[in-house]
């Protein structure tokens, strides 16, 4: 293959590697940027147990703080204005729990209080019903109240977010307004991983919910992350080693050519240019490699319930636990918004997928271009 059909394959290379490795970041950031450091409690609907009652936060008030935690009761399906609508009633710490973004302002505790009518909208249900995506103090009709529109939030249009969506449309009240509160059935708690509410929830006995630990997701995706940049140091120092080594060979021979005529000192005067190169090179190179290693993060998490108890290297144990987890997604069924969850899970898919065919492109530009480095002349 002449020199110029390698330049072609080798620019062909890069530009698909840098265009695979530029959507895998693209979808591990959009995930990561909708991820809260918080825990998501999903009712199991094939448990064959009753969800709790709302009512059951009550009698535990004395032992956890509503800012660290919320639920969600969704309600029948209605139709307003010809729009398939979910009526979800919550806390007013939801908003910040579950990380949605909101313009306006959420409903605060006073208003769950003295059962103040406010309702948070997506913009584009706001866009449908008021021709204005910023629908901040419109009035709402719902089951024959009028609610006013204190918050809109982003219905975010990515093509992976409309994909993990469930089309259905949903719409936040506070959960007082409710006929009788007391006897919401619960499909969704939220609650910060790192306060003290999160142990007393997670003592709760409550066997037809299944937990989802956002955080930990996020330490997940962060870890494939770290996985690219790894596989990206790795190829870069082989490549930069290999010019390390053909460097130093090359001032080496030189030097030592002209050592052949000339005392060292005569020689590092006739030729100091080649000396102070050799000494950057040969010292700058690995000191530099040794830099970027030292001041990178390439640490890996591997989810503690994940690893066995003896033999990290038990391959049985792992494949038992992806079956598990696989059994689990077959027959759960969860009730509430899903949204996070099956983000995670399609972003994490998409990822690895990402994540090879940058392997397969970028190894396949670095054995290129170690040839023409090796042999430049072919």
């Amino acid at each position: 293959m002449s020199l110029k059909k390698h330049i072609i394959t080798l620019v062909s290379l890069f530009l698909m590697s840098l265009t695979v490795f530029l959507l895998f970041l693209g979808f591990i950031n959009n995930a990561l940027n909708n991820f809260p450091d918080s825990t998501q409690v999903n009712l199991n609907l094939n448990a064959g147990i009753a969800p709790i009652k709302t009512d059951y936060f009550n009698k535990i008030s004395d032992r956890v703080k509503k800012k660290y935690y919320s639920f969600t009761s969704e309600g029948e399906t209605v139709k307003i204005k010809g729009e398939k609508v979910i009526p979800v009633y919550t806390t007013s710490s939801y908003f910040d729990l579950s990380g949605l973004k909101l313009k306006g302002t959420a409903f605060t505790e006073k208003d769950e209080q003295y059962l103040k009518r406010k309702v948070i909208i997506s913009d584009t249900l706001a866009l449908k019903l008021y021709f204005n995506a910023d629908a901040v103090g419109e009035i709402f009709t719902f089951e024959g109240e009028d609610y006013i529109v204190s918050g809109v939030y982003e219905d975010s249009k990515k093509p992976i977010d409309m994909f993990s969506k469930d089309t259905k449309e949903r719409i936040y009240l506070p959960y007082t307004c409710f006929s009788s509160p007391d006897t919401l059935p619960v499909h969704t708690i939220v609650y910060d991983t790192h306060s003290s509410t999160a142990s007393v929830i997670e003592q709760m006995y409550i066997p037809q919910y299944h937990y989802q630990s956002l955080s930990e997701k996020t330490q997940v995706l962060s870890c494939v992350k770290r996985l690219m940049y790894f596989a990206l140091y790795i190829g870069f120092s082989i490549i930069l080693l290999l010019l390390w080594y053909k460097t130093l060979k090359y001032l080496l021979k030189e030097i030592g050519s002209n050592l052949k005529d000339n005392y060292f000192l005569k020689s590092v005067f006739s030729i100091p240019f080649k000396y102070i190169l050799l000494t950057l090179a040969g010292i700058g190179i690995p000191a530099l490699l040794i830099f970027v290693f030292i001041k990178s993060d390439f640490s890996i998490y591997i989810v503690s319930k994940y690893m066995p108890d003896d033999n990290i290297f038990d391959i049985s144990h792992y494949v038992s636990k992806i079956l598990e987890n696989a059994h689990l997604k077959n027959s759960l069924a969860l009730s509430g918004n899903t949204f996070l969850p099956t983000l995670y899970e399609n972003t994490l898919n998409i990822s690895l997928w990402l994540f090879a065919l940058f392997l397969i492109f970028y190894i396949s530009l670095l054995i290129l271009l170690f040839s023409l480095i090796k042999n430049p002349k072919r």
